[in-house]
């Protein structure tokens, strides 16, 4: 079976969640018998102007401009703002190339956001088109919505209805859409009852990462890592230095250490004796496993988040709200420890501080639940085993 996978993110290396959760999938996929070959668009703006070929991981990368101010008045108005930016004319001719010549049997899209591609390919390949959903994006603008205030709203609820119109279209036009949740699913079936779906975790290995014991000396290591360029991480990181950091005078000794990619002058000047900034870091699995504990303070966003996996997986325990941990089947006080406000937050800092046997225990049942519920083997079967029916029927 071959399967072409459209990415909006170079998967080689993964270099964030998103892109770690493409490659896994695309990984366990080839592990359970799948000729892979990926197609990735590339915004960076570090790369040629051309598409490139990575021959050792049968990977294309189309290089495009991602930036509003181009995309504002594109001729391709009929989608959203937020859409239409990953939309390149130059890009769809070389994805029909790659199709051409590779004459996948099945093509899976990784993202509502490329669902713009899905007419183009219809008249060139029959393969069943796949869509899978990182994340509901009509509930990513409803909460940037409810936090807007004055001139900045109406334009806001536009785009949010906006999203919502295109994401149920975009849903309509795949044979078969896999979100990453059962919550996911859920919508999905609500909103459009006639689209197939098969729900699709996201795989994450914890028996050759996981952190063997904790780490000793200097204190209780607190951490969180996140790609800051993404407005509810930094909406995040903003609470937790401003009302939850001040609190922590209860506790004897600490360190927090934020590190990620594309963070803020603003958040660089926070620097202290206490509250380290590190940047984008070379290997975020090494700075997981280095930490205490991984804080996850989010109050926004959708999905499931990349990094509470690795750090489960890694055996390190998590602190964080509800919505940090939506769409994982964890529980509080079982495998991570949930707070919803500031007083939460330190009361489970200092518990797992001074609590006897609660770090190895989170630690335990986290990895478990990885194992459980996220094998990449597993997931990767059950995927190829769902294509080969499709195709069957196709």
């Amino acid at each position: 079976m071959k399967v072409l996978i459209l990415s909006k993110k170079q998967v080689h290396p993964p270099t964030d969640g998103e892109s770690m959760a493409v490659y896994t999938l695309g990984k366990s996929l080839k592990c359970a018998g799948a000729d892979v070959v990926w197609f990735s668009l590339d915004s960076s703006g570090k790369s040629l102007k051309e598409r490139r070929y990575d021959e050792e991981n049968q990977a294309y990368t189309m290089p495009i401009n991602t930036a509003v101010a181009s995309h504002f008045f594109s001729y391709q108005r009929k989608y959203p703002l937020q859409v239409r930016r990953f939309y390149n004319a130059d890009a769809a001719s070389s994805l029909h190339e790659v199709v051409s010549h590779y004459e996948p049997d099945v093509i899976q899209i990784e993202s509502v956001f490329l669902a713009t591609y899905i007419e183009g390919l219809r008249k060139i390949s029959h393969a069943p088109i796949i869509l899978r959903l990182h994340n509901i994006e009509e509930e990513i603008w409803q909460n940037r919505l409810a936090g807007v205030r004055g001139l900045h709203y109406a334009l806001y609820q536009k785009m949010a209805n906006d999203i919502r119109r295109f994401e149920r279209l975009a849903w309509s036009s795949a044979d078969l859409v896999l979100p990453i949740s059962h919550a996911d699913n859920e919508l999905v079936r609500m909103n459009c009852p006639e689209v197939s779906t098969e729900v699709i975790p996201i795989g994450m290995v914890a028996d050759h990462i996981a952190q063997p014991n904790r780490i000793t000396g200097g204190g209780l290591r607190l951490g969180l890592i996140a790609s800051w360029d993404w407005s509810p991480n930094a909406e995040a990181a903003e609470w937790l230095l401003d009302e939850i950091v001040p609190q922590l005078n209860v506790l004897d000794n600490w360190t927090l250490h934020l590190a990620g990619r594309n963070m803020p002058s603003w958040l660089v000047k926070r620097r202290s004796n206490q509250i380290h900034i590190l940047g984008e870091v070379k290997l975020a699995l090494h700075f997981v496993r280095s930490m205490d504990v991984m804080v996850m303070p989010f109050k926004s966003g959708g999905g499931v988040r990349v990094k509470v996996l690795e750090a489960l997986a890694a055996g390190i325990p998590c602190i964080g709200t509800s919505k940090a941990f939506q769409g994982l089947a964890v529980a509080d006080n079982q495998e991570v420890l949930i707070a919803e406000d500031v007083e939460q937050f330190v009361e489970a800092m200092c518990r797992i501080s001074s609590e006897e046997g609660l770090w190895d225990s989170l630690r335990q049942r986290g990895m478990h639940y990885v194992k459980q519920h996220h094998n990449p083997s597993t997931i990767g079967e059950a995927l190829y085993e769902k294509y080969s029916n499709s195709i069957d029927k196709k």
